[in-house]
């Protein structure tokens, strides 16, 4: 047994265990050795209110301290049970004779300065090394009081207060008066005493590695006492746990606590009028948007024990085992009411018992879970919370009254929502963005959810960091600057558009020659709801719900697609028509329901269909799949359930061939013909090309405009392409393309675009729906 560092806390000089103070290599030795863990980790409880003297201890029974190997009053480690082994350092105390060996009793400041749970699991283990004597102390104050004239008072009264509590770490809360305050900052003065030359840092390393925090001695001679506005804390603590820490979830929050917190709080009241309140709830929603982050808000909020079940982590290969377990965590509940039971992943747990992924063992764990929710007493106050990104896989018999009687949806966030919580992601960020920077950032994160937000603040900090580093700008300048934000853009999209999301193509307005009606049409169609929403409720109009760019091949109907994605900053989905199919009943379906799914999760978004004649065809003339395939997709584009927030956008040359019921209102409301540029566009073309391009002084674009007639536009640019090509086969040293180039690719283009061709679609046009 390693020797024990004791806490006398009032004491300027540290007691020293029994042969601790012989030798500095003896105090090193000790804090490297392995102390002996407890039987397993201990449940957090609340501890009664203490005085300031015990604000920094934590109680354990008799048996518990032996099993530790630790006297009352040492110094032992207090860590979440779990792969993270760091924690805080305090002082262990003997709790009452009664006190459960499992149960460890924690301050209501020191489990939120960790971040703690009624019911966590945390390690306790001897902790052999003094702390430091503190040089300098920082606490936090408001503004006022630092800069006025009680600040004097403020601090002799925050001396004596700290100087009762004996040790310090920054994270630590405490009241003076009707003041909250926290130390911010502290710095060590190292004891000289202890001190050798075989010291190589390494005890020091390991020592501050596994902790969250630092702690140190305080002494009203030795330590200084600073007061700061700022309420930013040096140290590794992680975020405390509140209804205020979470953006975008406002409404969620006021269901919840209307929900969870009288039933558990108040179940007299329902006992009252003779009804039992629910004691289910399931939140449903996609990965990140805060489901878990919520409930534990508002167990913290309640002060409920909190028990947790990560979906399959309980299930065991053997018999009964399972079904043990959760009959174990449903006593403790019980036994330490009010409390909260929250299943992640629900799903994984309890499937439906009639479909593939369940067995003869998730049945019993089904029946289990449905009896001991059923089991529970009217006057009980026991909370079951379920989670989910799939709430259709659970077993129905769950989702009823009784049960889980209330369903949440934790949707992707809005506007409004992403603003909140990238508002709450910056407050203690150092940065350069203003507020209207702030809120366009929130306008153009469509379809983000809030753990997409924290992965786009967390790149823009590193490429904040790598410019500040090859900028060598000092540590204490760094700060978010937009050109950050949109750095860390580019790499962070939306959780829910992964799986299909495609890059954004880098092509704008100004590269597309001519087409203003096209462009025009779709900025009505995509940009004005978004730009001028109050207009279209004012004046009862609903916007197009989809747009069919049609008209001869290579007249830029994809490349105006492809514009309206990057013009729009919309979630752009590209889907190519033949890709949908799929040799197997029903898959292709499928594939059209997902797509929809994404992008309603995803709103507002854009689905484009290229070459859509090939999934569109008139039902009755091509194969039974074809008209299963085109029947999902009328349907999700104006069925049953509306289609919010989502545009389809459209394209192909063979008009005629697509079934009537896709271009009716409300559907294709907007059926947009793409001629081939005449002579302006093509002169825009050539321009836009001949920027990309080295021009000999000889060349007439403005003819060469003239001489194209009934080109489309690809055939204009593949025109200059080739003059580019005849130049270097003139001479690969050639410095710019001369109009001979362009007369020998005159010679050989061929035009696509036939006078019938263009008949046979201003007849369309005329005929269609414009």
């Amino acid at each position: 047994m390693p020797p024990k560092a004791k806490a006398n806390l009032n004491s300027p000089t540290p007691k020293k265990a029994a042969g601790s103070g012989a030798s500095s290599t003896g105090a090193s030795t000790s804090s490297s050795a392995k102390a002996t863990p407890a039987p397993k980790p201990l449940i957090v409880r609340p501890a009664p209110p203490q005085a300031a003297k015990s604000a920094m201890k934590i109680f354990l029974a008799a048996d518990a301290l032996k099993a530790i190997g630790v006297s009352s009053g040492d110094f032992v480690h207090l860590a979440k049970a779990g792969a993270d082994r760091r924690g805080i350092v305090v002082v262990a105390a003997a709790g009452a004779a009664d006190q459960a060996t499992d149960i460890v009793l924690i301050t209501d400041r020191l489990r939120r300065g960790m971040g703690l749970l009624l019911g966590d699991r945390v390690d306790v283990t001897l902790h052999a090394k003094h702390p430091e004597y503190a040089a300098k102390v920082v606490v936090s104050a408001p503004a006022e009081v630092c800069e006025g004239e009680g600040a004097a008072a403020l601090k002799e009264a925050v001396a004596k207060t700290l100087h009762d509590v004996g040790i310090v770490m920054p994270g630590f809360s405490f009241s003076e008066g009707e003041q909250e305050l926290t130390v911010v900052d502290a710095a060590g003065l190292p004891d000289l005493k202890q001190l050798s030359i075989a010291d190589n840092g390494l005890d020091a390393y390991r020592e501050r590695s596994n902790l969250l925090t630092p702690i140190f001695f305080f002494d009203k001679k030795k330590t200084s006492i600073e007061l700061t506005s700022s309420t930013r804390i040096n140290a590794d603590l992680p975020p405390q746990v509140s209804y205020s820490g979470i953006g975008g979830l406002a409404k969620q929050i006021a269901l919840l606590k209307s929900k969870i917190e009288l039933p558990l709080h108040r179940p007299s009241l329902f006992q009252r009028f003779g009804m039992a309140p629910d004691r289910g709830f399931l939140l449903h929603g996609p990965p990140g948007t805060g489901k878990t982050m919520l409930l534990r808000a508002v167990a913290a909020e309640t002060n409920a024990h909190v028990l947790t079940i990560n979906g399959p982590s309980i299930v065991s290969k053997y018999l009964g085992e399972t079904e043990s377990a959760l009959r174990g965590i449903f006593a403790e509940a019980v036994q330490y009411q009010p409390a909260i039971i929250f299943v992640d992943e629900i799903d994984a747990l309890v499937p439906k018992r009639d479909s593939d992924e369940s067995g003869e063992a998730e049945s019993r764990v089904v029946s289990t879970l449905l009896t001991l929710m059923d089991g529970m007493g009217a006057g009980g106050q026991v909370v079951v919370v379920g989670a989910t990104n799939r709430p259709n896989s659970i077993d129905p018999a769950l989702r009823r009254p009784g049960r889980f009687g209330q369903e949440l949806e934790i949707g992707i966030p809005d506007a409004e929502g992403r603003l909140d919580i990238l508002r709450l992601m910056l407050r203690d960020m150092p940065h350069e963005l203003t507020e209207e920077n702030i809120v366009d950032l929130a306008g153009k994160t469509h379809g983000y959810v809030g753990a997409d937000l924290a992965a786009l603040c967390r790149d823009a900090v590193m490429a904040a960091i790598q410019r500040g580093l090859a900028a060598g700008t000092p540590e204490n300048e760094l700060a978010v600057a937009t050109r950050d934000v949109n750095r860390a853009l580019v790499d962070i999209r939306p959780s829910a558009m992964r799986e299909i999301f495609l890059e954004t193509p880098k092509v704008f307005w100004t590269d597309i020659g001519g087409q203003d009606d096209v462009k025009q049409k779709l900025r009505e169609t995509i940009e004005w709801p978004l730009s001028h929403p109050d207009t279209f409720k004012r004046l009862g109009v609903h916007p197009p719900k989809g747009i069919l760019l049609y008209g001869p091949p290579g007249c830029s109907k994809t490349l105006t697609a492809k514009a309206l994605a990057t013009e729009a900053g919309l979630n752009f989905l590209a889907v190519k028509g033949p890709e949908l199919f799929n040799k197997f009943v029903g898959e292709s379906e499928r594939a059209v329901r997902e797509i929809f799914r994404k992008a309603r999760a995803a709103s507002p978004s854009i689905i484009f269909f290229d070459e859509i004649d090939a999934l569109s065809s008139t039902r009755g003339e091509g194969e039974a799949g074809g008209d299963r395939v085109l029947t999902s997709l009328l349907n999700e584009m104006d069925g049953i359930e509306a289609l919010v927030g989502v545009t389809i956008l459209a394209a192909t040359n063979r008009p005629e061939v697509i079934d009537p019921a896709l271009m009716r209102p409300g559907r294709l409301d907007r059926l947009v013909y793409v001629s081939p540029p005449n002579v302006a566009a093509r002169l825009k073309i050539l321009e836009i090309q001949a920027r990309k391009m080295s021009l000999a002084d000889d060349v007439d674009l403005t003819q060469l405009a003239e001489r194209t007639d009934g080109c489309s536009g690809a055939e204009v640019v593949a025109l200059c392409q080739e003059a580019g090509l005849k130049a270097m086969n003139e001479d690969l040293e050639i410095t710019g393309v001369a109009n001979r180039h362009f007369e020998a690719a005159l010679n050989g283009l061929k035009r696509g675009i036939t006078r019938e061709m263009i008949e046979h679609y201003e007849s369309f046009s005329k005929e269609g729906i414009e």
